[in-house]
């Protein structure tokens, strides 16, 4: 399965390529008022306007000095942006290569991957950022 291969704060994290429509640039992010704190804002993307997660926020890690990309995410018909760090790479990933974690208390990571030079978190947020 393709999987998309990103950091944030030195930490390297998988997100299925499935969930994922396009990856773009960071582009200006409106602030919505009384929004709860993991949501940065809208965007206008060719004309549709999206709401932005912040992924930092989400899950609870500490804020990036700089988010370089917006991972557009889909479910169904609904679009939604995951502000991150910076997409490092699309990889290809067995799933037997994914030593799945068995910790309650975690919504979000689903397992972990090793590389020959760095180990890299599963997460699935779908059910997080679609409520």
């Amino acid at each position: 399965m393709q999987m998309i291969l990103f950091k944030m704060n030195h930490r390297n994290y998988l997100i299925s390529a499935d969930s994922v429509e396009e990856v773009i640039d960071t582009i200006r992010i409106t602030k919505v008022p009384l929004a709860p704190h993991w949501v940065e804002g809208l965007i206008n993307l060719r004309g549709t306007v999206l709401t932005v997660v912040n992924l930092t926020k989400l899950i609870g890690v500490p804020n990036a000095e700089l988010n370089r990309n917006i991972l557009i995410m889909k479910q169904n018909e609904e679009k939604k942006g995951l502000l991150i760090e910076e997409v490092v790479e699309v990889v290809d990933i067995e799933e037997e290569d994914i030593q799945l974690m068995d910790e309650e208390g975690y919504d979000y990571y689903s397992g972990i991957v090793s590389f020959p030079d760095k180990v890299a978190n599963v997460i699935q947020v779908n059910h997080m950022i679609f409520e």
